[in-house]
């Protein structure tokens, strides 16, 4: 295992900046790390958002990166402790804001979840932003579903904004990772090209990361462009954006809005 790997084993293994609700909540937003690593803003401003609403802030990382490095049992072990921790507050709903945390918990929390955009409906929630002309890019853990891409849609008006057809993986997945920076960069040019210039959307903070790395500064998290923050990817700070949640008071929800 190269140090890169270890690096990110290590961490999503035994997440150092986890950070709960110390009250009871029905429903916890669990933004998992990527999200707040690179949109702290915007962040912020769906934290507020759900606290106003009664839901609790939950952040952690649901330790998927470690089935796809291969760490025998170390997933299941990260989700065990997610689940004890989120029982123990009385939570009986997630809200996921990252699509690979949502499928990842959907099968194997024990616990039933939705997406953030599920939520915005439910809540009636509207768009604060609009959506310019431009591509959605699904993210691989809803191509074969859509359920995020579909709740976005019902959610706001993207009529201006195209599905981009035929393209792979953002060049993330531990698999092509594997095979080294080089084909990363490939996958991630195939999402520049397809594009053509156009502003790329997506819900996935780890391929607007990764986006932002390769210098494409025009693209957008559909959750920032929904509430109304502009925000770029924040790729150079990632890590001391998510350390500092750690740190964060503001995982309660407004005492005048619990049950």
């Amino acid at each position: 295992m190269n140090t890169a790997k270890l690096i990110t084993c290590s961490e999503k293994s035994h997440y150092p900046f986890k950070r709960y609700p110390s009250e009871s909540c029905d429903t916890v937003l669990f933004p998992g790390c990527a999200f707040p690593s690179q949109f702290p803003r915007t962040m912020d401003a769906l934290a507020e958002l759900c606290r106003t609403h009664g839901i609790g802030i939950a952040y952690d990382c649901c330790g998927h990166p470690l089935d796809g490095f291969g760490v025998q049992g170390g997933t299941d072990r990260v989700l065990s402790g997610i689940a004890r921790r989120l029982k123990k507050r009385g939570c009986t709903r997630v809200v996921a804001v990252c699509p690979n945390c949502l499928n990842l918990l959907q099968e194997r929390l024990g616990i039933p979840t939705i997406s953030v955009f599920e939520l915005f409906e439910e809540l009636g929630v509207r768009p604060k932003g609009t959506f310019e002309p431009g591509v959605l890019f699904t993210p691989c853990p809803d191509l074969r579903h859509h359920e995020m891409r579909d709740a976005l849609r019902r959610s706001c008006d993207l009529s201006a904004v195209d599905d981009l057809k035929k393209v792979g993986c953002c060049g993330l997945l531990p698999k092509l990772a594997a095979q080294g920076p080089d084909v990363v960069r490939r996958h991630t040019q195939r999402v520049f090209d397809a594009a053509d210039g156009r502003r790329i959307y997506t819900y996935c903070a780890s391929c607007l990361g990764q986006f932002a790395r390769l210098g494409n500064s025009n693209c957008q998290h559909a959750v920032s462009v929904f509430l109304g923050v502009e925000e770029a990817p924040d790729a150079k700070r990632a890590f001391w954006n998510r350390a500092k949640r750690k740190f964060d008071a503001n995982v309660n929800p407004y005492p005048a809005m619990k049950a």
